[in-house]
């Protein structure tokens, strides 16, 4: 991790012991998004704080836990989808945080998530720069189809992880952030402005349950579609009621203060 300049927040080191399901993703200063497209940017140096992240998208043998003990509703059962190891898709925005409220964790913000996918050297993949052979390191669609030919998601876990220690995050499933959409950071109609600036930002409305916008953001491609959805940096914004799509999932965070 690079030194922090003089007079800037510092972030917080990484605690000496973790829950096994958990990673730390060494927070600081980072340049979040892109000039590439438009709605990646504009390109700007944010901050956030240390914290931890769940290794693996959740999966249905997880979520259905969460459905048998009440908070969560069954999902819609798609049947190549189902496997225990597979990760649970067609659940809502408010499914995947009853989820993460019921483990006493939360949705990582946009910013966040970003961090985590791109790693300490906030390269385009979490691998790196280069998009030359997809289904090595991601689940997307390629010249056989989708998932690599295989019309389904793959099981958590099974491709290598980034630089933090988190499997697939790039493609399996677009997965949900806390944040609600805008269509760009600066520099546009209906911008996020200073909202997804600065230190820890959290989106327009800072996330909260109520708010102006219609649509929650997802980040990681998916199964569905090709490597160059699958960057760090691409983005999309989708209803948070759209619970009958088998492409959305999610994983849970947690400050080092809990929640």
């Amino acid at each position: 991790m690079p030194p922090t300049l003089p007079g800037r927040r510092a972030p917080r080191p990484c605690p000496a012991s973790l829950p096994e399901d958990l990673a730390c993703v060494g927070g600081g200063w980072f340049v979040r998004g892109s000039d590439a497209h438009p709605n990646e940017g504009s390109a700007e140096e944010v901050f956030v704080e240390t914290f931890l992240m769940e290794r693996h998208e959740v999966t249905n043998q997880a979520y259905q836990a969460c459905v048998e003990a009440g908070p969560c509703r069954p999902p819609f059962p798609y049947r190549r989808f189902r496997g225990a190891r597979q990760p649970v898709v067609a659940v809502t925005w408010a499914d995947a945080d009853a989820y993460c409220r019921w483990r006493g964790r939360r949705l990582p913000t946009e910013a966040e998530w970003e961090r985590g996918a791109r790693g300490p050297a906030n390269t385009r993949f979490p691998w790196g720069e280069s998009a030359a052979r997809p289904c090595v390191h991601a689940h997307v669609r390629d010249a056989r189809g989708h998932g690599c030919g295989t019309e389904t998601t793959r099981e958590v876990g099974t491709l290598p992880p980034g630089p933090w220690g988190l499997h697939d995050m790039a493609g399996n499933v677009d997965e949900w952030t806390a944040d609600w959409y805008a269509p760009c950071y600066r520099g546009c109609a209906g911008e996020c402005g200073d909202a997804c600036a600065g230190e820890e930002p959290k989106g327009p409305c800072g996330g909260e349950a109520e708010c102006d916008r219609r649509l929650r953001v997802v980040r990681g491609g998916s199964w569905w579609w090709p490597i160059d959805h699958a960057t760090g940096t691409f983005r999309r914004g989708k209803p948070p009621a759209n619970g009958a799509h088998h492409r959305y999932g999610f994983r849970c965070a947690r400050s080092l203060t809990r929640g």
